[in-house]
């Protein structure tokens, strides 16, 4: 197995040490190749675009795409983000890419808004976010894609989202990345 990890902060590791990222950990427990082409920032259209350099080229078995809350940081139309995963997991497919999509985490926006007040909508984006979820598992339900659901793993049904997780609401700590890492290794 070789497995590509694309997607925005949360795949590269912002706000850890480069041992405690989640892809690291994950790279360590299973003893795979593991590349990290997380780009702090980056939104759907941005691994679309990059996709065949950073996958394809890459000669990956397997991908782990994660993306989408930057979109609704900076007001894409979920559509769009839609269409961009879709075109992602064809694309993986016509390259006898093995494709599995990750549901981006909850944002905690009691801290979120703390640490970055010049967003103020983040309601509307864990809105946002719960909307994308649901159709990326009636979508990769249809294909046939194995889904992780990071969002589940970090907003429970009770509790709610679970702030101790968190560096600044929307990055997970190294209590994090050991959480996230724990769920790929069972979903892979």
């Amino acid at each position: 197995m070789k497995l590509v990890c694309i997607g925005d902060s949360l795949t590269h590791g912002y706000g850890v040490k480069l041992k405690e990222r989640w892809t690291n950990i994950v790279k360590e427990k299973l003893d795979i190749e593991l590349i990290n082409k997380g780009i702090c920032g980056d939104t759907t259209a941005g691994l679309l675009t990059r996709f065949y350099k950073d996958v394809v080229f890459e000669k990956a078995t397997h991908t782990l795409i994660i993306g989408g809350t930057n979109d609704f940081l900076w007001q894409v139309p979920i559509e769009l983000v839609k269409a961009n995963i879709a075109a992602i997991l064809f694309h993986s497919i016509h390259y006898n890419i093995v494709p599995i999509i990750g549901i981006p985490i909850p944002v905690d926006a009691d801290a979120a808004k703390e640490n970055w007040n010049f967003i103020d909508s983040f309601t509307v984006i864990n809105n946002l976010i719960i909307e994308y979820r649901q159709w990326v598992k009636k979508f990769s339900n249809h294909y046939n894609i194995r889904v992780i659901d990071f969002y589940s793993l970090f907003n429970r049904d009770i509790t709610g989202i679970q702030p101790q997780y968190y560096i600044d609401g929307l990055h997970l700590n190294k209590l994090g990345h050991e959480k996230m890492a724990k769920e790929v290794i069972v979903n892979l």
